[in-house]
């Protein structure tokens, strides 16, 4: 029977927070959410309201619900694991319903707060930039690009130890994925020339090239020739990316080393494969076009990437994001992982027609 990579899997999802302590980062402590296919006892409650966790993103600011149960009990299961990578200013739960997704799926999928990098980090800027001599901390890009790879790596170590698995359950240290969402995207890619470990890999969106916001830096930063071995990746673009411009990813697929895959979702924005795309969305584009930022950079225009990012109502609806990135990225790390010949099969298919059918444009290179 085909596989649905689209549909939630079978597993009911757990989920815990942790804190990992870096000595050699000055005691850097990364606040680190994990999901995980959850015993049956708990069947039932990632999916009910009542029972499902919920959390402040920012406390006082924004607290949303995610399809997940806290402290669930762990299956028994012996599970891959892949170690997400947020977007600039974002936050570990960013991407939940693509955790969430995965971790019904069997995989065991963890996500850590980029520290300096997050939304606490963006208010806390916004709102101490608006007092006479404000303490804010400005994004430094050099330390955050420095910092996240080793993030992702820091996460390995702690996870792949023996000190956290009972309350996530049994990883298999031989099947390691990695995924991201634009600076995550960068990171993901980062993460394979510091690290062996990993052996597939999901950018979305990564930054990438000549852009308004300078992402050129972060490429000069990058390396794809030095992994040291194959990384399967898949590179997933918007059409209508305001901040990372399609014809940039083009030139980063095309300078990816063999297998590789790319697919454009049409009609998309930036912020189309994250939770609450449509709110993140025109949160942004009213945070440029008002100039509420907490940086000062002449060589960035954000009201012209405010103009360029068009009103969301515009654009294809967040659903499709949502399920492009859930089922590509399933079937990528259920090809690559567990060695599944018909997921390989199924992205080796006519992928497009297969969206089409489900109302979503997809190009795929």
């Amino acid at each position: 029977m085909q596989k649905h990579y689209s549909e939630r899997g079978c597993a009911p999802v757990g989920v815990t927070t942790l804190e990992l302590v870096d000595d050699s980062r000055q005691g850097r402590v990364l606040p680190l959410e994990v999901w995980y296919p959850a015993d049956e006892v708990h069947r039932g409650q990632d999916l009910e309201e009542s029972t499902q966790d919920r959390f402040d993103v920012v406390e006082g600011v924004l607290s949303l619900s995610q399809r997940a149960a806290r402290d669930a009990q762990p299956s028994a299961a012996r599970s891959p694991l892949v170690v997400f990578s947020h977007g600039a200013t974002s936050h570990r739960r960013a991407s939940s319903e693509m955790a969430t997704h995965l971790a019904s799926h069997g995989y065991v999928v963890a996500s850590a707060d980029h520290v300096g990098n997050t939304m606490a980090d963006l208010i806390h800027d916004v709102m101490m930039g608006g007092r006479e001599g404000g303490d804010t901390r400005m994004v430094d890009l050099t330390q955050s690009a420095w910092d996240r790879p080793r993030d992702v790596v820091q996460t390995l170590d702690a996870l792949l130890g023996d000190g956290n698995r009972p309350r996530i359950g049994s990883l298999d240290e031989e099947r390691i994925g990695v995924c991201g969402v634009s600076f995550g995207g960068w990171t993901t890619l980062a993460v394979n020339s510091m690290d062996p470990r990993p052996k597939a890999s999901f950018p979305i969106v990564p930054a990438w090239g000549p852009g308004p916001l300078k992402t050129e830096q972060l490429s000069a930063l990058l390396r794809l020739d030095d992994w040291g071995r194959s990384v399967p990746t898949f590179l997933l673009a918007a059409e209508l990316d305001a901040l990372i411009l399609l014809s940039s990813l083009r030139d980063l697929h095309e300078e990816l080393r063999p297998p590789k895959r790319m697919s454009v979702l049409r009609n998309a924005g930036h912020v189309h494969f994250g939770d609450g795309a449509e709110r993140r969305h025109e949160e942004l584009r009213s945070m440029w076009s008002s100039g509420q930022l907490p940086m000062d950079d002449p060589e960035i225009d954000f009201a012209a990437v405010a103009e360029a990012s068009r009103p969301f109502s515009e654009l294809c609806p967040a659903a499709h994001g949502a399920e492009v990135a859930q089922a590509l990225c399933l079937a990528h790390m259920d090809a690559h992982l567990k060695d599944d010949a018909d997921a390989l099969a199924w992205l080796e298919g006519d992928l497009a027609s297969h969206f089409s059918a489900r109302g979503i444009d997809l190009e795929v290179v």
